[in-house]
């Protein structure tokens, strides 16, 4: 089965712990078939123990994968923009032919495997129009995308949740592009590691229905009466049943958003020292 990889640094560490409890509970019947990597930055010894004493009681094979980003590969980022640049590692060291990266502050809602086996058709990522910057012109993500030679039609996507046909990012050159952007293109990074991948993709991603990247509030973001919200109206209407994957907060210390979140990561994640009760199967607390 297709793995599925976190990125974290020590602040994003509580909110993964929330993160791979609702994904076992997604999966009760098929926790042994669930592959998990944790890549991270210099994690603290405590919540490495923190994460494989979760991994342990619900069953689920975690492996924490500790990386080295090289000096002057990025740019120097705001607060959190550590884990965003550990996306742009995955092919350095998670081995599979295709991974689904999570975002670690995201509730798994219901079954992934459908999500797991879909075909790319050939593109290197999968991905869902980012509500809150549905096209360039009507969002903040890549600013200046005119002086780029980019159209301010084209379609914006989240980087929270993604299916990666490494193969073809590698044919495509899609993560040295993004070091390319981050480096000589920096002034046009808002959200960093997700502009740099929608220029580096230039547009050659596959959509997927946003059942599986549903933000909490994103049914009021943009608000009536701005271009943005009508495009997201008549395009692809709100998901009011997220199928799979609901973001937790759009707070994530990894991206700046353009709303204000309904809730924040840690407070959730405090939130669910009690125990948690998904289809099927109630974790207890103690896994915390």
């Amino acid at each position: 089965m297709t793995p599925i990889v976190y990125c974290v640094e020590d602040e994003l560490a509580e909110p993964l712990l929330v993160a791979l409890r609702s994904l076992a509970g997604s999966h009760p019947r098929r926790l042994s078939r669930l592959r998990v990597y944790v890549l991270h930055n210099e994690l603290t010894s405590e919540n490495r123990d923190r994460i494989h004493r979760q991994a342990d009681a619900l069953e689920l094979d975690v492996r924490t994968v500790a990386v080295r980003v090289p000096a002057g590969r990025y740019p120097p980022a705001g607060r959190g923009a550590g884990s965003g640049y550990l996306r742009l590692e995955i092919p350095g060291h998670v081995p599979d032919d295709r991974v689904l990266y999570l975002d670690a502050d995201t509730l798994v809602v219901g079954d992934l495997r459908a999500l797991l086996d879909m075909d790319l058709t050939d593109r290197p990522v999968a991905a869902v129009r980012d509500p809150q910057n549905p096209i360039l012109r009507y969002g903040l993500g890549l600013p200046g995308w005119e002086r780029l030679g980019v159209p301010g039609d084209r379609e914006y996507f989240s980087s929270g949740v993604m299916l990666l046909d490494q193969e073809a990012c590698a044919r495509d050159r899609v993560f040295e592009r993004c070091a390319y952007f981050l480096t000589v293109h920096r002034e046009h990074a808002r959200f960093w590691d997700q502009d740099a991948l929608n220029w580096a993709l230039d547009d050659n991603w596959l959509r997927l229905p946003r059942r599986w990247n549903t933000f909490p509030a994103e049914h009021i973001a943009p608000v009536d009466g701005e271009p943005g919200a009508r495009i997201l109206a008549t395009r692809d209407p709100y998901v009011s049943q997220p199928g799979a994957v609901a973001q937790l907060t759009t707070a994530a210390p990894s991206r700046s958003r353009s709303t204000p979140s309904t809730c924040s990561a840690v407070s959730i994640s405090t939130g669910l020292r009690d125990p948690v009760s998904f289809p099927s199967k109630t974790f207890p607390a103690t896994a915390l």
